[in-house]
């Protein structure tokens, strides 16, 4: 099941995602970016475009090259911070380490995706 957040997306802020899993089998997904969303009869056309994408699948976490990125457990809240740059680039740290630096991607953008499979569940902070 697709759920969506909107929010006002500002280049140079912080995203702080806090994903929890309660069976690894379960996973997730997780985008931002811009999007038609339409909820109500007629259900969602989604995103648009997306400014990064993050999976997990039995206790992997891949970004949206499709590289092996950091990992997760039942019932342990992961934390992916995304730093959004001014010129179209951003950083992102799992659990406080970084990952990628200066990753090309939209940084501005009106909505979260988040794509629950089983029992996940998503945490959202905006720091402008």
């Amino acid at each position: 099941m697709k759920v969506y957040q909107q929010l006002t997306g500002y280049e140079e802020s912080i995203l702080n995602l806090d994903i929890l899993v309660e069976n690894t089998y379960s996973g997730f997904c997780v985008a931002a970016g811009t999007g038609d969303v339409v909820t109500g009869e007629g259900g969602s056309t989604g995103l648009l475009n997306s400014g990064f994408v993050f999976s997990g699948y039995e206790g992997y976490v891949f970004d949206q090259s499709g590289r092996f990125v950091g990992g997760y457990a039942p019932n342990i809240p992961v934390n992916l911070s995304i730093h959004m740059k001014s010129d179209d680039t951003y950083s992102y740290f799992i659990d406080d380490v970084l990952i990628a630096n200066n990753v090309s991607g939209s940084t501005g953008f009106d909505y979260i995706e988040f794509e629950k499979h089983g029992d996940s569940s998503l945490g959202i902070e905006y720091i402008f």
